[in-house]
């Protein structure tokens, strides 16, 4: 008899009884009419192969697990004893289920989130041997730089031709207005320019069409359009007529010549993009061939048997190459003298890119996601804690049934396999149930990674490594909660529990541990999300230096190109007709709105003072008009703001405190002038003729450095703030109408709330403030709820000691006092354990912090009080049930 009909008689051992009975009675049956046709009577017959047939009941085993499986059968009656066990006990079992739900569901979703962020390949022909070229940054910014130019990519591909196909692409974070119809409405679409060649080295099919291919990066070829198949699918219901239909994105006429396959969403996680253009179409010609330029990213894939360091020492004399006809043809203006050697001579790295492009999304929220699966895994350890002092009370409840199994012949062994099965029944419904927490609580993450005006995408797909990685963790659970129980329980003596009726002893044994472990655990939870929350809430109380409330930020956008005198009037015209709207108390431009963010963009030109060289590090040149300070209500030192003599070429500009304390500590600058470097390698004069109050310009968290302000000379490209005496928000539909009459030639490109902008700065921080405030509760309710446990199950094991000592003249206050003790040492314990442990993960998080230490007071203070307070909650009840006992009550059930 095969295996495979083996095993499945095992589920249907009714049926394979009845099958044995039919079989036994057919041989005996047999045997009586032989015996008859002997000459026996019927009687004797019978009588007589019965006897000869032998022990049926013994028979009938043998048989049995000839046709079944015996091991899997065995596990078959504990699973169905285990879930009948599980019901009987269902409010324990419950309670269980819903905490490792919650811990198994977080980690679930934090492992899906850094999965398709960080470690998931790229849906192409064999990704792990594509790679992007790097080199050391000159400009200060950390990390390495991956930004070249289309000169150096036509040379590269010449130097490592039959090494590594190298191809372009433009990093596909920005949306791009686009024109589908001839209604003429602009949508947001997130457009990526790539090398023709890159979709066949890729190994990439289309799904309608055809790909780009390398004729279309020729100058005389059309302008070739592939959509990804998710905007297809959302923008044009999958229809496959939209091949051939022209559009215009940025006021450039394309053309749909295909659709991308279903799995491919673009090559940077975090980011979906709706189409790819050929890349000579990116730029015009003149800054296609600029080899200045650092607006291409350079991938490639290496050739069998190439390794990525040899490829590099390949493709490195052609940089250095470069690079020193470069400066020579076009000094860079942001080095030093004495660094231009050093920048020529700079490595060259291939660095995988597997993975995908570091973007934006991973860079900003890579650390977050890690302190999010750093949090659920101490969740996760927590409520395992917990579940095992539920078991570990449970199974002392079951002490005279194991024994009475264990003097019945049971072994040990089996008993532990049958504790460790129901564990494993509690762990997999919290697994089903986790995915399905999971596949809630990713999407609602991944929507707070980015502001709704550029939404983030990830593939949270149930995939095989999801699959993998939730199976591992539910056998990781049953080995932290479900060992210790088993092996306690499997321990009892039969003598001693028969005899005691299942009042064995009074001690806690393993559940002080435990305990002790699950308030160390949860307090560590709670150290670290205290200080994540008051980090920041110190992060929404900082000084901008401006208000924010009540503006309104337009992002503005010319549809045709201007002189200097057309800008300086449509300057004019636009903010004298904003002011008299009806509403508006102050409008004013600037060059990039207030808390744009660290990817706003701000000019870093050098400036000179007189007697002295360029000046290191360079201030920052912002741009405003005219009403700009007073829109914003930033306040005015000393000195002037911008008017109507600051028209034309005017040197006059504003500074900082910063700027003033760096360059000129101790005086009055007004008057004072310094040069500044033009893009015409020319050095333009400045005076100073006014001192404004530092602000914050990108971001909340950002040191304020030396400001330099100008006099902006144009609309197009720049940011209109709007103050409104309340909200302004309902009335940004009709400022922009208005915005269109004063000035058709206008686009407003987005409209947002200054306070929104500003949010939009904290996306990450206030993320992790919300889940640290979620998984702190969940760790005081976890710790809590633990007390409890172990101490009602206390209290239950020492009925008959309490109730002595009432008996021989204790006082309730007493007893209550012994209960609030003990419960006051295992979670005096679990502090310590809790205060260490956490003093060592909080340098995890050090990065994220705000004027905020881990050895403060404050820091320490509040957790400890909340956690004493939960666990005084939780020992009160308890308490006062063991000071209310009737002495004769609880010696009668003794």
């Amino acid at each position: 008899m095969s295996l495979l009909s083996r095993l499945i008689r095992t589920f249907h051992p009714g049926q394979l009884e009845r099958d044995l009975d039919g079989e036994q009675q057919f041989h005996i049956e047999q045997r009586i009419a032989d015996l008859v046709r002997d000459g026996f009577t019927p009687a004797e017959a019978a009588r007589l192969a019965r006897s000869q047939f032998g022990n049926r009941l013994h028979i009938r085993e043998e048989s049995r697990d000839a046709r079944l499986v015996g091991w899997f059968e065995s596990i078959l009656h504990d699973l169905r004893f285990g879930l009948r066990m599980l019901r009987k006990d269902h409010t324990i079992a419950l309670a269980a289920i819903v905490s490792l739900t919650l811990a198994i569901g977080t980690c679930t979703a934090a492992f899906t989130l850094i999965d398709a962020l960080m470690f998931r390949p790229l849906p192409v022909r064999d990704p792990s041997t594509l790679v992007h070229l790097t080199t050391p940054r000159f400009d200060g910014r950390p990390g390495a730089d991956d930004s070249f130019s289309y000169p150096l990519l036509e040379q590269g591909r010449i130097a490592a031709r039959g090494q590594v196909e190298l191809f372009g692409l433009t990093f596909g974070g920005g949306l791009n207005s686009a024109v589908f119809d001839t209604s003429g409405d602009e949508e947001k679409v997130r457009a990526q320019w790539i090398s023709g060649a890159a979709f066949d080295t890729l190994g990439i099919p289309p799904a309608l069409g055809r790909v780009l291919a390398p004729r279309d990066d020729e100058p005389s070829a059309g302008s070739a359009a592939v959509l990804s198949y998710n905007f297809w699918m959302r923008r044009f219901g999958g229809n496959p007529a939209v091949l051939g239909r022209w559009f215009a994105l940025d006021r450039k006429q394309y053309q749909v010549v295909g659709v991308g396959p279903k799995n491919l969403t673009g090559f940077d996680p975090g980011l979906s993009v709706d189409m790819w253009l050929p890349l000579p179409a990116a730029v015009d010609a003149r800054a296609l061939a600029d080899p200045a330029g650092t607006w291409l990213k350079i991938w490639g894939r290496l050739a069998p048997g190439v390794t990525p360091q040899r490829c590099a020492q390949l493709l490195l004399p052609a940089f250095r190459e470069f690079r020193a006809a470069l400066v020579q043809r076009i000094p860079p203006t942001f080095l030093p003298r004495d660094h231009v050697a050093a920048y020529v001579a700079s490595p060259l790295a291939l660095e995988s890119a597997s993975t995908g492009n570091a973007g934006f999304i991973r860079q900003e929220f890579e650390r977050s996601l890690w302190i999010l699966a750093i949090f659920a895994g101490l969740l996760l350890m927590t409520c395992c804690s917990n579940v095992a002092n539920l078991l570990v009370a449970r199974a002392a409840a079951r002490e005279r049934e194991l024994a009475m199994r264990m003097a019945m012949g049971a072994g040990r062994w089996r008993l532990i396999r049958q504790l460790l099965i129901e564990s494993s029944l509690l762990a997999a419904a919290a697994c089903l149930l986790g995915l399905a927490f999971a596949r809630y609580a990713a999407p609602v993450i991944v929507n707070r990674l980015s502001p709704s005006n550029y939404p983030a995408y990830l593939d949270l797909r149930l995939d095989w490594r999801t699959i993998l990685f939730v199976a591992s963790i539910g056998v990781g659970t049953v080995i932290l909660f479900g060992i210790a129980p088993a092996l306690r329980a499997s321990g009892v003596s039969p003598h001693d529990a028969i005899r005691a009726g299942g009042r064995q002893s009074a001690r806690l044994g393993v559940l002080q541990p435990l305990f002790a472990a699950q308030v160390g655990f949860s307090f560590m939870v709670l150290f670290v999300a205290g200080l994540l929350l008051l980090s920041f809430q110190k992060l929404t109380s900082v000084d901008l230096g401006f208000s924010s409330s009540g503006v309104a930020i337009y992002h503005l956008k010319s549809k045709v190109r201007r002189d200097a005198a057309q800008e300086r009037l449509a300057q004019m015209q636009l903010l004298d007709s904003l002011r008299r709207a009806p509403g508006v108390q102050a409008a004013g431009l600037t060059q990039t709105a207030l808390m744009a963010g660290d990817f706003g963009f701000v000019m870093t030109p050098p400036v000179r003072f007189p007697g002295r060289g360029p000046e290191r590090p360079w201030p920052r040149f912002v741009g405003i008009s005219p009403g700009f300070l007073e829109t914003m209500r930033v306040r005015l030192i000393e000195g002037r703001d911008f008017d109507a003599r600051d028209a034309g070429e005017s040197p006059s500009v504003l500074v900082n405190q910063a700027f003033v304390r760096r360059y000129f500590p101790g005086e009055s600058p007004l008057g004072k002038q310094f040069e500044r470097a033009t893009d015409e390698e020319h050095w333009q004069p400045q005076q100073i003729v006014g001192v404004i109050a530092n602000i914050k310009y990108n971001n909340v968290r950002e040191d304020v450095s030396p400001t330099i302000y100008f006099p902006m000379r144009r609309v197009s490209g720049m940011s209109l703030a709007v103050r409104t005496p309340g909200d302004p928000a309902p009335m940004i539909p009709s400022l922009r109408r208005e915005i269109h009459r004063i000035d058709p030639d206008l686009n407003v490109d987005s409209a947002i709330l200054q306070t929104t902008q500003i949010d939009n700065t904290l996306l990450h921080e206030r993320l992790i403030a919300m889940l640290a405030a979620f998984f702190g509760v969940v760790a005081l309710v976890l710790a809590g709820v633990g007390l409890y446990g172990v101490l009602t199950y206390s209290v239950a094991r020492r009925t008959k000691e309490i109730g002595i000592r009432l008996a021989l003249g204790a006082r309730p206050s007493a007893t209550v006092r012994l209960i609030l003790r003990q419960a006051g040492a295992m979670a005096a314990v679990g502090l310590a354990i809790g205060a260490a442990v956490g003093i060592a993960v909080s340098r995890f998080v050090t990065a994220f912090l705000f004027e905020v230490k881990p050895g403060d007071l404050a820091t320490w203070a509040l957790p400890v009080v909340l956690m004493l307070l939960a666990c005084g909650v939780a020992a009160v009840p308890p308490a006062i049930r063991a000071a209310r006992l009737d002495p004769v009550v609880a010696l009668r059930e003794e």
